[in-house]
C-alpha cells in the first residue's frame, strides 16, 4: 500500500471563505470489496471535487460503517468524508463513543441525521433506537466540539466537527421548514444540505428565505435523472422529492438519451441557482459516476 495522503480538509475552509463548494455523495459499499469505492474517489478527485459525503446504511440497507469507511478512504485519496450519522442504530453511548472515534479516526464533517426506519429494509426484525432524532445528535456533536460528553466528562481536548444538518426546498409548508432549521442552527448546525430538487423559483425562494431568517449557508443536493422509469420512480417513491411534471416529460421524449438530458437538465438548474447557494452535492443515481464526474469538472472551482 502506497504512503498516506494527507487529507485536503476543504469544507470548512471554503466555507469559511465564501467559496462554492462541489460534493459528491459516494456510499460505503454493501459488502467487503473496497476498491472500486478508492477508485471512483480518486477519480472524482482528479476531475476537482472538493469532497464526498457517504451515507449511513441509507434505507435501512445495511453497508460499510461510514466511519471506517472514511478513515480507510480519506488516508488513500486525500478527499475528505463527510460521513452521515444516524440516531437510528446507536443509543446514546455509541452515539459518542462513535463521535469520538470518528474524530481521531480523521473525520472532521458530519451530517446529523434520524435515519431512514429499519422497516424500509430487509431488517424488520432491527430495532430503531432513537435515544435522541437529528435536533439532538446536533446537539450532542456540538457538546462534544467544547470538550465535554453529555454527562459533563472531559475529552482531553475538543472535538472540531463541521456540523451539517438536512433541509428540505420541496416542502409545502416553507415556514414550518425555515423553523426547524433555526431550531437545527441554534443548537450548532453551521451548514445546511437539501433534498435533491429541480424546481428553480421553488429553490431561489427557499435560500432567500433561508438567508434572511436562518444564515446559514446551503449546499444544494443534485440528483442527475438516468431515465424515464428513473424520473418516474423518485417522482412517486421517495420521500421529501418532488419532480416536475416538465422533467419527466423531458426524460420521456428523449428515450434512448434520456441519460444525457438528466445531465442537462441538472446542468440547467445549477446554472440558475448556483450564485445563491453554498454549493452542490451530486447524487448518482445507479452508482451511474460517469456522468457526475463530468459534472464535478464543469462546475468545480477548477473548470
Amino acid at each position: 500500500m502506497s504512503d498516506p495522503r494527507p487529507v485536503d480538509y476543504r469544507l470548512r475552509s471554503k466555507l469559511e471563505r465564501g467559496e462554492w463548494i462541489v460534493s459528491v455523495e459516494v456510499d460505503p459499499p454493501q459488502g467487503l470489496e473496497l476498491e472500486k469505492s478508492v477508485a471512483v474517489i480518486e477519480r472524482l478527485r482528479d476531475a476537482g471535487v472538493d469532497c464526498i459525503d457517504s451515507g449511513d446504511s441509507p434505507m435501512a440497507s445495511v453497508r460499510m460503517s461510514p466511519v471506517l469507511f472514511a478513515a480507510v478512504t480519506q488516508p488513500r485519496t486525500g478527499v475528505e468524508t463527510i460521513i452521515h450519522f444516524t440516531s437510528r442504530d446507536r443509543n446514546l453511548m455509541a452515539l459518542q463513543a462513535d463521535l469520538i472515534g470518528a474524530h481521531v479516526a480523521g473525520v472532521r464533517s458530519v451530517i446529523a441525521l434520524s435515519g431512514d426506519p429499519p422497516s424500509l429494509g430487509k431488517y424488520g426484525n432491527a430495532t430503531g433506537v432513537w435515544d435522541v432524532k437529528a435536533d439532538g445528535l446536533i446537539a450532542l456533536i456540538a457538546t462534544l466540539n467544547t470538550g465535554t460528553d453529555s454527562a459533563g466528562n472531559t475529552l482531553g481536548g475538543e472535538t472540531d466537527f463541521t456540523i451539517c444538518a438536512a433541509c428540505n426546498p420541496n416542502t409545502d409548508d416553507l415556514e414550518t421548514e425555515i423553523g426547524r432549521m433555526r431550531e437545527k442552527a441554534d443548537r450548532g448546525a453551521h451548514v445546511f444540505l437539501t433534498q435533491p430538487s429541480w424546481e428553480v423559483d421553488t429553490t431561489l425562494r427557499f435560500l432567500e428565505t433561508v438567508a434572511r431568517e436562518v444564515e446559514r449557508p446551503v449546499i444544494l443536493g443534485v440528483m442527475p435523472l438516468v431515465s424515464e422509469r428513473n424520473a418516474r420512480f423518485v417522482a412517486t417513491n421517495v420521500p421529501g422529492v418532488r419532480v416536475p411534471d416538465a422533467v419527466v416529460e423531458r426524460m420521456t421524449e428523449a428515450g434512448e438519451g434520456a441519460s444525457e438530458v438528466g445531465l442537462e437538465i441538472a446542468r440547467q438548474y445549477l446554472e440558475q441557482v448556483r450564485e445563491a447557494s453554498a454549493g452542490v452535492y451530486f447524487i448518482p443515481v445507479l452508482n451511474r459516476f460517469k456522468g457526475v464526474t463530468q459534472l464535478v469538472r464543469e462546475f468545480s472551482s477548477g473548470g
